[in-house]
């Protein structure tokens, strides 16, 4: 039951990670220089969809710290704090009943680990030894960039520029149907003096199903000893283990 459960987190933590944003429209907390400073990139108002993404040219910090509040619908309110630099990121989110799980990617390595603070144990993956009809879970990409989206523009997403907050920034919105689940859209707003996403929202069928705030943004220099994995920690590898069978492990 209990590694059952630690599954199902990892999963949740995953699903959180790629959608770091916002939720309503309270004023997100962000250092001066984003409220205050130009913006990353060049804005041309007058440019919608692919055209305004790809006139874009941000400057990225090397390091971010971004603390984040998400809303799951009827099952989880969460707030977490993420830090990247480079190709490292690091998460930390208290979860209910589970405690403050963290998750670490260390680029050098290319592996990614996961424990609760406190446990003495975890578990690891390596880069692309995971096999899963899931799809990229893009596990070495602790927060979706722009320039991401961008490269993998669909035909059917809107973007423009709006106002967010008193700040200029980048309005991105995607729709997709299927038979099963019906009308997913998924809105993003992309912040035009650090190129990650401030807000976000995941609706399914007009209901608002997830939802995320930025609440603290900086630039701010992080240690590299955040991205490094506990000595005091036994991490298992699930490297060679198929997701989709993890997925199905029964309750006992």
């Amino acid at each position: 039951m209990k590694k059952s459960k630690c599954l199902l987190m990892f999963f949740v933590v995953l699903a959180i990670f790629m959608l770091a944003g916002c939720d309503n429209n309270d004023a997100a907390k962000t250092d001066e220089s984003q409220t205050n400073g130009e913006e990353t990139t060049t804005l041309n108002e007058a440019l919608s969809g692919a055209e305004l993404l790809k006139s874009l040219n941000f400057t990225y910090p090397d390091s971010l710290k971004i603390t984040t509040k998400t809303t799951v619908t009827d099952s989880l309110d969460t707030s977490s704090t993420t830090y990247t630099k480079g190709d490292n990121y690091r998460m930390e989110m208290e979860l209910p009943e589970v405690g403050n799980q963290i998750t670490i990617y260390n680029a050098a390595q290319g592996i990614t680990y996961q424990y609760t603070e406190g446990q003495t144990t975890g578990f690891s993956f390596k880069d692309q030894e995971m096999t899963s009809d899931l799809g990229n879970l893009n596990m070495d990409e602790g927060i979706t960039s722009i320039d991401e989206l961008t490269d993998i523009f669909p035909d059917n997403m809107i973007a423009r520029v709006e106002t967010l907050d008193g700040e200029k920034v980048i309005y991105i919105e995607t729709t997709e149907n299927d038979g099963q689940n019906g009308t997913i859209d998924m809105r993003m707003w992309f912040s035009t003096h650090f190129g990650v996403p401030l807000k976000t929202e995941i609706i399914s069928n007009g209901t608002v199903t997830m939802s995320s705030v930025v609440t603290d943004i900086s630039a701010d220099n992080i240690s590299d000893s955040q991205f490094t994995p506990p000595a005091d920690v036994v991490f298992t590898d699930f490297s060679s283990m198929n997701m989709d069978d993890l997925t199905n492990i029964p309750s006992p």
